[in-house]
């Protein structure tokens, strides 16, 4: 057909110029015939022409072209529609997909000439249009896009006052302030040295002690020094407005393109006041409860916490934890009151309560009933217990006698660590000898205290002390470093060095008996040997001994320990002093070899012995930032010495007034039971200054940037791993957040109560009691269209009865680096799994949503206990949801990375938890494949009224949308929220206007909101 003409053939050829392929039609006949010199375009093998063109295309079409774009050459190009089509000059062009080697490639079909009045064919061209398509479906995304971001950015600078975008190369900035009346984002202002600009403008606005912190800020260089460590560095300060400090919060990040800066800054002055108003109302209503309102001091309700802490020690295995009770009655109270009246009762009282405060200044005391007080005996005035309590009856004798002042019965016991199993039978002996006093007191015989057992009195003339003495300060001169005990083998009495009084827990240096007290801490097989070797000195038999045994110290472990001793006769030969002295080798283990210093076990050991002897200290944690650098450069030998300097200038520096431990890395320790806060913060500051001006190592000249955190430690009813835990949370807000300022535990935190160390120990003891306290609920998850049930949040809480219900973000944040809470994580999920094995009988499709912490992540065999949990339980890991935050951001990105993918490739679900809260939510989206993206509740509070907030949803959803992510959003609380939130590409809503976290029954009986 038409093969042999010669010029249709070259107009043919023209064509091909710019189409792949022609088709000529004959619309009488329906035959038709096609042209190419396109190779891709006849490897499609179909046929060059034939009888019926509408006829073929259909059967070409079903082979070569892509499923969707087939009803095309089924509909669209019929022989009816297309000449009218034709005839009426509205024929448009048709995009479609061709199969070429099995890829779709597009491809245009175009008229090029139609119908006329004297030509009874057509022609058809078809080009491809492949990279047409590409550009513009780029274009059309990067327009989308633009629009998101736009929108994002437009919703986050809502929440700041002011937004400043600095180039990093020249300093040129732009400030954007959010027009609240239409919400736009405006130019304030530009400049060219932001820098400078701001450190002039904010100068005389800024609180003076904040200053300093503000303006290492606005330093470009330390700036990009904080953004090398992390995503995003913050620091909060307070602004002078109307003569009237404001705090203020600025965040500064890296733009997208990391060349430019984004800094926010956002007024949080109401905030942080109402978190102090409610912290300080907290803090006056526990004090209120636990005191007593007449005389001031603790009342029955701290007594008994006291009573619980101890007994949890005692039960733990603290058997050597030392105290005494002292029991006091006030004699003829109902008398005073019967006859002068009640206010002068209360008189009697209080004169009372400050005699026996006098006395025992450095214990609590307690007011457990109306006449009745309770003394808890700890550090110094437990040691010197048998003095104050005959000062406290002579006292009382004398105003008997004379008539005048307050007479108080007492009675004392001390705690038997072998006998004694709960804390009520040390009370319990203390107020039989407290009945004892009254009766004598009563009768006049004003008999002395019985001391019995609990006494460190001995029956010793002074002569013979001082000769006990003088030998003490003579062995000690030539037995450095080791414990030296020497004792008057006629009086069974003994002075032990103070050192070991301190590790091994004994009761003071003076002791009667010494031998069968520190026979209590050898080791049951080293007994026997122990026992033959003094039995044979004290008989005479024996002119001394040389002998290793394992003693037991104050946290229970065992040291290996050498002993050698000498008898000293008399001129008659008869046994007087034995002397000697302990080497105890385990201490050799807690040196650290570069510096000499004690190390970090040496640290944990001091720690719990200050604790156990209730000394209260302060405890500083140091260390040295950016030390790699110096590593890097000089190399590793070099920074060695300087920790060496470092750790010789911080132990003269301390002096004598504490003790130095090098801890990990670079990290030192300060323990000092004589500084206040306010003294070892100036002495930081001194620390911190000689540093930064620098000094010469090997010609180098080095300055070191410091990092401290600092805990005073007045309660001590708690574990050294939880003091460590708050101190190292003190320290990292130091190194993360404050430049290095030093950071106390409890300022920094808002000064929440005053019993925040106490409750961390107790939930961090839940742990090891097998989880004792912790449960989960489960706040429900539904589906956005039919409101039926799909799944759950498991939520961790924790209670007790002295501290009621604490929310995880009160303990997770400080406990989250402990190796416990690698355990704690393990224990959520299994308890939420089996508890969604129930819930998916009654719902097949439920999935148990379960939160993550960054740090058990970071643990090597994260996955393999995910997945061994699963095995365990038989669960299957379709209907398992891990929810992560934008704090994963501080892992490496690789390694979370391949987490996610190994997890989801085993089945389980991913999410992305309070996305929008965080400036690397994006980030985090475009790089990691999420299965949903939950959008925090914050983003909906006010989307019944705010169309911004509608806009900010919608955005928020078309870029999960774009990622293939299924969209939760949390907060729900009214059905008119829902019912905005089906308009956008939402799949599942929570909130409390289905349900509040309930405990597991009650999810299992939970009804569908549209029944």
């Amino acid at each position: 057909m038409f093969s042999n003409d010669k010029i249709f053939n070259k107009i043919v050829e023209a064509l091909l110029v710019d189409y792949s392929s022609v088709y000529y039609v004959n619309a009488i006949t329906n035959e038709y015939q096609w042209y190419s010199v396109d190779p891709k375009f006849h490897s499609l093998h179909i046929e060059q022409g034939g009888e019926d063109f509408f006829k073929n295309m259909i059967r070409d079409a079903e082979m070569v072209v892509h499923e969707d774009d087939r009803h095309i050459f089924t509909y669209e190009l019929q022989k009816d529609k297309l000449i009218s089509a034709m005839k009426k000059g509205t024929m448009k062009s048709y995009e479609y997909r061709l199969l070429i080697n099995g890829k779709p490639v597009y491809h245009s079909l175009r008229l090029i000439r139609g119908l006329s009045d004297n030509e009874d064919y057509f022609i058809l061209g078809i080009i491809n249009i492949e990279k047409e398509v590409d550009l513009r479906n780029n274009a059309e995304k990067f327009k989308r896009e633009r629009e998101i971001y736009n929108k994002i950015s437009e919703s986050l600078a809502s929440h700041y006052d002011t937004i400043y975008y600095i180039n990093a190369e020249n300093d040129n900035y732009r400030e954007f302030v959010f027009d609240k009346k239409s919400g736009a984002v405006q130019i304030k202002s530009v400049g060219t040295d932001f820098f400078t600009d701001m450190q002039k403008t904010v100068r005389n606005m800024i609180y003076p002690t904040d200053r300093k912190a503000l303006f290492s800020a606005l330093n470009k260089i330390s700036l990009i020094d904080e953004l090398k460590v992390k995503k995003q560095f913050s620091l909060d300060y307070r602004l002078i407005i109307n003569s009237e400090p404001k705090y203020t919060r600025l965040v500064a990040m890296w733009a997208s393109d990391k060349t430019h800066f984004i800094i926010g800054v956002e007024n949080i002055d109401e905030e942080l006041r109402k978190e102090h108003e409610q912290a300080n109302a907290l803090k006056l209503a526990n004090q209120m409860a636990r005191h007593d309102e007449l005389t001031g001091i603790k009342n029955k309700n701290a007594f008994f916490e006291l009573e619980r802490t101890v007994q949890s020690n005692i039960e733990n295995g603290l058997d050597y934890l030392p105290f005494g009770i002292i029991v006091c009655d006030i004699n003829d109270l109902k008398a005073v009151n019967d006859n002068y009246g009640h206010k002068a009762g209360d008189e009697y009282i209080k004169a009372s309560c400050k005699l026996i405060c006098s006395i025992f200044a450095h214990s609590p005391v307690f007011r457990v009933g109306g006449d009745e007080f309770v003394v808890f005996l700890r550090s110094s005035d437990y040691e010197n217990r048998d003095a104050l309590i005959t000062e406290f009856h002579n006292q009382v004798v004398q105003n008997l006698k004379c008539g005048e002042g307050p007479v108080v019965a007492s009675g004392m016991a001390v705690y038997d660590q072998i006998n004694d199993k709960e804390f009520t039978e040390v009370f319990e002996r203390a107020d039989t000898m407290m009945y004892e006093n009254k009766k004598s007191l009563k009768d006049g015989t004003f008999k002395k205290h019985s001391l019995g057992p609990d006494s460190l009195e001995v029956p010793i003339p002074p002569e013979r002390k001082k000769k006990l003495d003088s030998l003490f300060e003579a062995f000690s001169v030539v037995a450095e470093g080791t414990y030296v005990y020497i004792c008057d083998m006629r009086y069974d009495y003994s002075r032990w060095s103070r050192t070991a009084v301190n590790t091994f827990g004994l009761p003071s240096e003076y002791m009667f008996g010494a031998g069968g007290i520190w026979e209590k801490h050898i080791h049951p097989e080293d007994v026997e040997t122990y026992n033959a070797s003094i039995s044979s000195i004290f008989s005479g038999n024996a002119i001394g001994h040389d002998m290793q045994y394992r003693a037991r110290k104050l946290n229970g472990e065992y040291d290996l320990c050498t002993c050698r001793g000498v008898v000293i006769r008399d001129k008659n030969e008869i046994p007087e002093f034995f002397c000697g002295s302990i080497r105890n080798h385990g201490v050799q283990g807690h040196i650290d070899p570069l510096t000499g210093l004690r190390n970090q076990y040496g640290f944990f050991e001091d720690l719990e012995a200050n604790l156990i002897k209730n000394n209260e200290m302060c405890i500083c944690m140091i260390g040295i930032g950016k030390f790699s650098e110096i590593n890097e450069v000089y190399g590793y030998h070099f920074g060695n010495i300087v920790l060496q300097k470092f750790g010789r200038y911080l132990f003269e520096h301390v002096g004598n007034s504490g003790s130095v431990y090098r801890l990990d890395g670079t990290k030192f320790a300060v323990i000092s039971t004589s500084q206040q806060p306010s003294e070892m913060t100036l002495r930081y500051e001194n620390l911190r200054t000689h540093f930064r001006k620098g000094f010469f190592i090997d010609d180098n000249f080095i300055i070191l940037d410091l990092n401290a955190g600092l805990l005073s430690v007045d309660n001590f009813y708690i574990d050294f791993q939880t003091v460590y835990a708050c101190l190292n949370f003190a320290y990292g807000e130091s190194k993360v957040r404050r430049q290095g300022d030093l950071v106390e535990f409890y300022n920094d935190l808002n000064d929440e109560n005053k019993h925040r160390i106490e409750k961390l120990n107790v939930i961090r003891a839940s742990i090891m009691q097998d989880y004792q306290g912790f449960y989960l609920l489960y706040q429900p998850v539904v589906d956005a269209e039919s409101e039926k049930l799909i799944g759950a949040e498991a939520l961790l809480r924790w209670k007790n009865d002295e501290y009621g219900i604490v929310p995880p973000d009160h303990f997770i944040p400080i406990l989250e680096k402990d190796p416990l809470f690698f355990k704690l994580g393990q224990w959520i999920l299994k308890t939420a799994i089996i508890g969604a094995k129930e819930l998916i009988k009654l719902h097949p499709d439920f999935v148990i949503n379960v939160n993550l912490s960054y740090t058990q992540l970071e643990k090597p065999d994260f996955v393999d206990m995910v997945l061994s949990t699963l095995e365990e339980t038989n669960f299957p890991p379709e209907h398992l949801c891990l929810e992560i935050t934008e704090r994963c951001r501080l892992l490496n990105m690789e390694l979370l990375k391949n987490i996610i993918v190994n997890l989801r490739g085993r089945g389980v679900k991913i999410a992305l938890d309070d996305f929008g809260t965080g400036f690397s939510s994006m980030e985090i989206v475009k790089n990691l494949p999420f299965d949903v993206i939950k959008i925090d509740r914050s983003f909906v509070m006010q989307i019944e009224n705010d169309l911004k907030e509608r806009t900010f949803i919608k955005s928020f959803a078309d870029v999960s949308a774009t990622y293939g992510a299924k969209v939760c959003v949390e907060g729900i609380e009214t059905s008119g929220m829902r019912n905005i939130l089906l308009n956008y590409h939402v799949h599942s809503l929570q909130g409390y206007y289905y349900s509040r976290p309930v405990e597991l029954e009650k999810l299992l009986s939970y009804s569908d909101k549209k029944k």
